[in-house]
This record gives structure tokens, C-alpha cells and sequence, in this order.
């Protein structure tokens, strides 16, 4: 698992300390991978909170546009274990 931001890396350690995160965050201050991926805010100002599970093979396997924290770890889990299944 990985995270990405457009904040800097200052910023991200900060979030990281905060809630106390075991995965590695990426700085996308250029928003190259945001857009790529094309989870930019409609304005264009800011990322939207998505998830992307990315297979082994690197295809994209399944996307959640837009997160709710509550029961998402369990979302995520829940599609992993069907597609290993």
C-alpha cells in the first residue's frame, strides 16, 4: 500500500506522525500521478480522497472514487479476498 499527495513531504510526515500511518506517501507536488490516475477535484484545486487496488500485474483491479473512511479498510479487504478467491 501506498499513499499519494500533492502536499509536500513535510506536510505528509506530519499526517503520517498524526495518524500514525505504516505505509510509505509519495509527493506528488506536480500532480502528474493524480492526474494520471484522474482522481483531481473538478475545480482542478485538489485530489479527491480515492482508492486504486492495483493487481500484480499492474492493471488497475478496482477503484473506489470516492472514500468514506468507516468500513472502508473492510471494503478494500472484502474485494482483495474476492478477486484471490
Amino acid at each position: 500500500m501506498v499513499g499519494v499527495s500533492a502536499d509536500k513531504p513535510e506536510v505528509q510526515q506530519r499526517f503520517i506522525d498524526k495518524f500514525e500511518l505504516t505505509f510509505p506517501m509519495i509527493s506528488d507536488t506536480d500532480k502528474s500521478i493524480i492526474e494520471a490516475y484522474g482522481a483531481r477535484e473538478v475545480l482542478g484545486v485538489t485530489a479527491k480522497r480515492s482508492t486504486f487496488l492495483i493487481g500484480p500485474d499492474g492493471a488497475i483491479a478496482h477503484v473506489w472514487p470516492k472514500v468514506h473512511l468507516d468500513g472502508h479498510a473492510e471494503d478494500v479487504l472484502g474485494v482483495i479476498r474476492g478477486l484471490a478467491g
